[in-house]
């Protein structure tokens, strides 16, 4: 799950369930708590081909804990992989936090072994802080499992600079990465970005831009060579095919 970073010309298309249906620690929860989905596809931005499509999750009236999230993010698997069984998406992608990979390796590792023949149809971005995680041998672990199974592990830059977030990529070696849509609409402005990204060695073939809104950003990220996009000028956005969110809580201690 992530704090929404996708802005739209009208509200977003998502589904809403109550945050108690997630079964998660509801102490200082307003009434009218929800956890939020929408589907985001990710597109190339030079030929016509479909990558996969982002399940993204955001929260509504409060802010969820590390153990909070963990449990959304835990639920969420599980109603991809029910979504790609029932052929309902060809390809989708999930974005996990640190904290989740670090307290439910177990969960998460039995999540992919129980779904062999639709897991290589699953893309997993990460994302955190590397001075918050205590762990880093069960995050290179998780990493390792995905890689083993041929499933693309990418990462999600946060920060509003890639510079800041070396340590992350040069721990997970990511296959791509997801980052928001430059604010400037300087060309200039935009090779600096893709300057700091290959430095980084991110390279452009393997980087996805989100919240392309603007005909005028899309053509920038193509000028310079970004392979993917999301954003409403790319694909909008639509309601995951999900089912009832007490047919997809995820209970673990």
């Amino acid at each position: 799950m992530q704090a929404a970073d996708l802005t739209s010309r009208s509200p977003t298309p998502a589904a809403r369930w109550p945050a108690s249906a997630f079964h998660a620690v509801t102490d200082g929860w307003a009434g009218e708590a929800s956890v939020c989905a929408t589907m985001w596809p990710t597109r190339s931005l030079l030929t016509r081909e479909r990558w996969f499509d982002e399940l993204y999750l955001w929260t509504e009236g409060f802010q969820a804990t590390t153990m909070q999230r963990a449990r959304i993010q835990l639920a969420a698997i599980d109603s991809a992989f029910r979504m790609l069984e029932r052929e309902r998406v060809e390809r989708i992608g999930l974005t996990l936090s640190f904290g989740t990979v670090e307290r439910c390796l177990d969960e998460l590792a039995s999540a992919f072994d129980s779904h062999p023949l639709v897991a290589h149809r699953v893309v997993v971005m990460l994302r955190g802080s590397m001075e918050r995680l205590r762990s880093r041998y069960r995050l290179r672990a998780f990493s390792d499992m995905l890689r083993a199974v041929r499933i693309p592990v990418g990462y999600r830059i946060s920060m509003p600079r890639i510079s800041m977030e070396l340590k992350a990529l040069d721990f997970l070696e990511p296959d791509f990465a997801k980052m928001l849509v430059p604010s400037s609409t300087r060309i200039e402005y935009w090779q600096d970005f893709m300057l700091e990204a290959r430095v980084a060695g991110i390279h452009p073939e393997w980087m996805i831009v989100a919240g392309l809104e603007t005909t005028a950003q899309l053509e920038l990220a193509q000028d310079v060579g970004i392979r993917f996009g999301q954003g409403h000028a790319v694909r909008a956005p639509y309601v995951p095919p999900m089912r009832a969110p007490a047919e997809m809580t995820a209970d673990f201690a």
